[in-house]
């Protein structure tokens, strides 16, 4: 007998504290979405698995181990099948530590933080009832987008600027399946969804708004969902690998583009695309929960004495940015390269080594991927092609391990934001390394 249940908590932060996400210092002032955390648990004849999403820019280790050795202590179910991952957004809580010298972890969050998401699994767990799973999915355009292109002089720029004359053609293979898992009840009642989509959660994009406290889109598809299923349905994000995606549509003008909040418009067209899903999805047989999760540990990029050195010597000449000018676009600029000075320096102390986690959660006849890092979209798209399961979901940046960018092979031969040090911390194989690792776990599960 298939069994599942469903738990939220709210997770929001008090004001006043220091938010991760971008390269420059943010405290607090407000909220426009709370934060929460939501678990899944799906149980098949005493076997059990659980999803968790946070709210929040990462799960950072510790978040990850505690939660899982709290529910493991309370149900017995082992950290192989537990799947903790974070919906990415950028106007989260405190937590964590970025590597970024602009931020401050609060440690009295984490601590709790750690708590609520072990206990969101744990009453997940006791409210497993009888219930039924479906499935389907769709691509679904027009606002997701990826954020580097080719420009007519052969440069690839990130983000490039509004209507653009000199974009010649995107950088990259966008993903824009939206894949859904609707749990019912024995009465055909909605419980709750698994949505799996490949979207950065940045999109509260301006300054009026971005020091306040928002679960962002996948929030507002998630008040959207209860307004038509009921508010006990709980919606669980699965981010997928988005590492060079974003919302930016840069055909339109930076007026008609923020005419309505973004956050807010693609949530609600996120929510009527889940609802189109609903009637139209196809059971999903459950006879077996398993999974498989690996730290593997891959190489860290090295940065050479000369160059270490070199930032020390601009930190010297500039003791602050105040008044330097810098561009994402030029790398090689003093003005960039003193921004990213400081964080290049806290880089260097890291081991040789860094631990990435790589997991496959099988439910039935569904597969979930998720790994460690800021994918590029390619490797999930790689995964889903290459998986031995027909419906596919894969989340970035779970579970912990090191959470910057993971790019192509391609993007490395290009002065991309994404690939410079510290952004990018492992060798550029990384990607090929974790996605391939996953499919091998997720072959052993189906053997």
């Amino acid at each position: 007998m298939v069994k599942c249940g469903f738990y939220e908590a709210d997770i929001t932060p008090p004001l006043g504290c220091n938010m991760i996400g971008y390269f420059k210092r943010r405290i607090s002032d407000g909220v426009l979405e709370k934060l929460y955390a939501k678990a899944f648990a799906v149980d098949v004849d005493g076997v059990c698995g659980i999803v968790i999403s946070i709210d929040a820019e990462q799960v950072p280790q510790s978040v990850h181990d505690v939660a899982v050795e709290r529910i493991t202590a309370a149900t017995g179910i082992p950290s192989d099948r537990i799947l903790i991952n974070p919906t990415h957004t950028h106007t989260g809580g405190p937590l964590g530590d970025h590597g970024n010298v602009y931020y401050t972890p609060d440690p009295y969050y984490n601590d709790i933080l750690c708590r609520i998401v072990g206990d969101c699994g744990i009453l997940a767990y006791q409210r497993l009832q009888p219930a039924d799973a479906k499935v389907a999915k769709k691509d679904v355009y027009g606002i997701s987008f990826i954020r580097n292109y080719v420009m007519k002089d052969g440069r690839v720029f990130t983000n490039p600027g509004w209507q653009n004359s000199e974009i010649k053609e995107p950088f990259g293979e966008l993903d824009p399946e939206l894949a859904v898992m609707f749990i019912c009840d024995e009465q055909d009642r909605p419980m709750g969804a698994l949505v799996n989509y490949a979207l950065h959660h940045d999109c509260v994009s301006d300054s009026k708004h971005c020091t306040k406290y928002c679960s962002d889109y996948s929030g507002i598809m998630s008040k959207e969902l209860k307004k038509t299923y009921g508010q006990d349905f709980v919606t669980i994000m699965v981010n997928g690998c988005c590492g060079n995606i974003n919302h930016f549509d840069v055909s339109k003008s930076f007026a008609d583009f923020f005419a309505d909040p973004p956050y807010i418009r693609i949530g609600k067209r996120l929510a009527d695309e889940v609802r189109s899903l609903y009637d139209e999805a196809k059971p999903l047989a459950i006879s077996v929960v398993d999974g498989k999760k690996d730290i593997i540990e891959i190489e860290r990029r090295q940065v050479s004495p000369e160059e270490v050195q070199e930032y020390k010597d601009l930190i010297k000449k500039y003791p602050s940015m105040e008044g330097l000018y810098y561009s994402v676009h030029d790398p090689h600029g003093e003005g960039w390269k003193r921004k990213r000075a400081d964080n290049v320096l806290k880089f260097v102390e890291k081991p040789d080594k860094l631990p990435m986690a790589v997991q496959a959660l099988r439910i039935g006849d569904c597969m979930l991927y998720a790994v460690s890092g800021q994918l590029y979209s390619e490797f999930g798209l790689h995964m889903k092609k290459n998986s031995p399961s027909a419906f596919n979901m894969v989340a970035m940046m779970a579970n912990g391990g090191d959470p910057n960018y993971i790019p192509t092979l391609q993007a490395f031969e290009m002065d991309l934001y994404e690939v410079q040090v510290p952004t990018s911390s492992l060798i550029p194989q990384a990607g090929y390394m974790i996605a391939d690792h996953a499919l091998e776990l997720a072959k052993e599960l189906v053997k």
